[in-house]
């Protein structure tokens, strides 16, 4: 590099990016020494770096990991040169991961888009000019307006992420935001109900710190110790306390390396374990009646010949939303007199077990119904199923009944199974039978991600004005390739193409058919090559102003500041915003600036404390500002009183009655189950797995992560020595949908008939083709009543391999 670091900022940064840097350009004597505190918002990041201060500003890392590190940045001379953790109000906020760190190249690194892009060649065939953001912005309004004067305002779809976060977007257009996601709900459509989440992403009912008070922690599909990193030191707590972590998963993962207890188990059989466990505890008397009879949904009566819950007067079909227990009650059996009676009248003692006769019509109890289910589902009929001995069945069961035990799902793993709504209903009525929920050291759910499992505070918001609002979404982004709808133009923040759609030879056919296709990106991602214009947008470092956006963190709001000034011709989500409404004729309806914006959302928090917080405020303690109440772990419901219609954690389901699943009910996975005949043709499973080198597929680009980490495709050897296979060998991974080819590695801690890929792994970091050409795309029949529609069965997927 003969450049300095000053003259090549200056003259070749924008034009060719880092891609010829050199490596000394990263030596810790350059780029690492210590460097003078910056405090407070001050001059310019141009104005720093004509001056060649250094200095420190503070920011935050991904949401999309849920880690939302609080970060302190060195800048020199205008260049970012590194990344640490943040001075908060305690050391356990105090966190960074490899993926942070690796900041310090990976936002100058190749795979940035550096200037707005206009396809030239067939869509998909990667072929793109650099054009002006004013030709960019101009042509794509344009063509939008041509489109919705045609087809109406439904006829775009906006879809969001938080690599490229435009929460306006949709309603300047007047488009659609494409519906429910489909990925991560698996375990939130089955669980969630039960307490009332709204979310379907199964966020656990209290936070890992509060392991600390379990005696068992029983991780289930969970790879805690690769999925949050920044909080696994609460993992290590809880062992230090004496909690017991057992980890059940498919494969030795680095969890269960580090657990108590591994105990190997079929993927996408995890709700037969958990049935079977019920079974165990109901059976040996080991459930919680008391807690069962008094903040559970079981003691309701059920009119035997529909499944409908008895209540004091018909449901209204037509309502717009279910009458609450206190407009409509549910009935119950008073244990004093056995008459059906509302189960909040008052002196009321429900039995949790008896039938009655309520207007001519035969009803029993939940519970009664749950237990003559539960019945077939014995230890010794689960052990057929997931491979678990049945004894260790019990033995689960009894540890986890005596309590206080945390049920940790995960997602990632049986998560992204077909059948995986009826696990997390099954963790559900698990956690309700023992009373193993809301209590110190008992909870459930989805424990990834500081800000999605600690305490947190609802923000404010910009109100946009009445007229500009998103169009009613016709269905979910992932149907619309297979079912008729509006839908002409699509733009995507963020790389969905790629991400959220399974089967990608159906989404390659879908793209083929639009009009119009955007991508919105600080980098260059799978989806952007299908686009028809590529906007570079700018990462958490970057800003055109001093304040950037303000969140809920790990138990802090975080503030997001002017680190470096936007870098190549990128520019922030706020000012795309702005441009596109500057075209719309609708710039008045937003801020003024990002720092209005953040002022705005500050101001109208739920929590009068953060209301009356101010940027300054903020800044004065390093970016960040510690929630009311965080000196104890979050609990949710301590008091029981669940969000629920009834009030009480819900585990009948009776939209679901049509399906069976009303209680949950064993069924095998849609594509890989041991009795599936395509098994003879494709007999391997093959898992899209988290890792600590990425998030989803960000994070593929990164070089000095790709010094330690290439996604490889991991088998166990016998596996591979069957097919002839070894070590390095590069394969194809095919069945009847599509192909890519990869290395692979032989890993005894993978189970024989399954093999391993992290999910992400696109076709820049493959030797061939994308993972998503195999990946299973079916829908569960019941997944339009689940609550965010069907979860894509993303690792509910059988292949074969062979050498390339």
């Amino acid at each position: 590099m003969e450049l300095t670091r000053r003259g090549f900022l200056a003259g070749s940064l924008a034009a060719c990016g880092l891609a010829a840097a050199g490596a000394d350009m990263f030596t810790p004597d350059s780029w690492l020494s210590p460097a003078v505190a910056y405090a407070g918002i001050g001059p310019s990041g141009a104005e720093r770096a004509a001056s060649g201060e250094e200095h420190t500003a503070c920011t935050y890392h991904q949401e999309h990991c849920g880690g939302m590190c609080p970060l302190k940045c060195t800048v020199r001379d205008g260049r970012l040169v590194k990344v640490e953790p943040n001075t908060c109000v305690e050391d356990r906020y105090e966190t960074i991961c490899l993926k942070g760190i690796s900041e310090v190249q990976h936002i100058y690194g190749a795979g940035r888009v550096q200037a707005p892009l206009k396809r030239v060649g067939e869509r998909g065939s990667n072929e793109f000019v650099q054009v002006s953001w004013d030709e960019a912005l101009d042509s794509i309004v344009s063509r939008i307006k041509e489109i919705q004067r045609d087809h109406g305002k439904q006829a775009v779809m906006v879809t969001s992420s938080s690599e490229a976060n435009m929460p306006f977007l949709a309603s300047l257009l007047g488009a659609q935001t494409g519906g429910n996601a489909g990925i991560d709900v698996g375990m939130g459509n089955g669980l969630d109900p039960a307490i009332g989440y709204g979310g379907g992403f199964a966020m656990a009912t209290g936070e890992a710190r509060d392991w600390v008070n379990s005696r068992m922690v029983l991780m289930v599909g969970c790879n805690f110790c690769e999925s949050s990193l920044p909080q696994v030191r609460l993992f290590f707590e809880a062992k230090e306390a004496g909690a017991r972590i057992v980890s059940v998963d498919p494969h030795f993962s680095t969890t269960a390396g580090k657990a108590d207890e591994w105990v190997p188990i079929e993927p996408g059989t995890d709700a037969a374990l958990f049935l079977a466990m019920t079974s165990v505890i109901l059976d040996e008397g080991l459930a919680d009646r008391a807690f069962m009879a008094a903040h559970t949904s079981l003691p309701f009566l059920i009119d035997v010949s529909t499944g409908r819950l008895v209540r004091q007067h018909a449901e209204d079909p037509q309502a717009e939303k279910p009458q609450t227990g206190a407009e409509n009650p549910f009935f119950v059996v008073d244990s004093a007199t056995g008459q059906p009676v509302p189960y909040n009248q008052s002196g009321v003692s429900a039995a949790l077990s008896g039938e009655v006769v309520v207007d001519g019509a035969r009803a029993r109890t939940a519970y009664d119904v749950l237990v003559e289910g539960q019945k077939e589902f014995t230890a010794a009929w689960a052990e057929g199923i997931t491979g678990i001995p049945a004894a260790k069945i019990e033995s689960l069961a009894r540890a986890y009944a005596k309590g206080p035990s945390s049920l940790a799902l995960g997602w990632g793993g049986n998560d992204k199974m077909g059948n995986a709504d009826i696990a997390g209903h099954a963790a559900a009525v698990l956690a309700g039978v023992t009373g193993n929920i809301c209590k110190p050291g008992a909870n459930v759910g989805v424990f990834v991600g500081g800000c999605w499992n600690g305490h947190s505070t609802t923000l404010g918001s910009w109100k946009l004005p009445d007229a500009l609002v998103p169009s009613k979404d016709e269905m979910a982004a992932y149907d619309m390739r297979t079912k008729p709808n509006s839908v002409k133009a699509y733009i995507c923040c963020g790389d969905l193409v790629a991400q959220h759609f399974a089967n990608m030879s159906k989404t390659e056919d879908w793209v083929r058919t639009l009009d119009l296709i955007v991508s919105i990106d600080p980098y260059f991602t799978e989806g952007a090559k299908w686009a028809d214009y590529v906007l570079p947008a700018t990462t958490r470092f970057e800003l055109d102003a001093e304040v950037g956006a303000v969140k809920v963190g790990y138990n802090q709001i975080v503030l997001q500041n002017k680190v470096i000034d936007p870098l190549f011709e990128a520019r922030t989500d706020f000012w795309i915003q702005k441009e596109f409404a500057k075209r719309l004729g609708c710039e008045d309806a937003l801020p003024k600036d990002s720092a209005e914006l953040a002022s705005a959302i500050l101001s109208g928090a739920e929590d009068p404390q953060i209301a009356s917080l101010t940027i300054e405020q903020i800044n004065e303690h390093h970016g960040t500002w510690p929630l009311p109440g965080i000196e104890k772990p979050r609990q949710e419901y301590a008091d029981f009183a669940f969000d629920t219609v009834s009030g009480r954690l819900d585990l009948y389901y009776q939209n679901l009655v049509p399906f069976g699943q009303e209680l949950p009910q064993w069924e095998p996975t849609l594509e890989a189950n041991a009795q599936n005949p395509l098994r003879s043709e494709f007999p391997l499973q093959l898992a899209n797995v988290r890792t600590r080198f990425h998030i989803h597929n960000q994070f593929n680009d990164a070089k000095w992560i790709q010094q330690y980490f290439e996604p490889t495709l991991d088998a166990n050897p016998a596996d591979l020595s069957a097919r002839g296979l070894a070590t390095g060998d590069t394969v194809e991974v095919f069945n009847d949908r599509g192909g890519f080819e990869v290395r692979v590695h032989g890993n005894p801690s993978i189970r024989p008939g399954s093999i391993r890929l992290v999910e992400g792994a696109t076709a820049d970091y493959l030797a061939r083709g994308n993972m998503q050409s195999v990946t299973n795309d079916a829908a569960v029949e019941r997944g339009d009543e689940l609550l965010c529609g069907p979860v894509i069965p993303f690792s509910d997927t059988l292949v074969e391999i062979r050498k390339a």
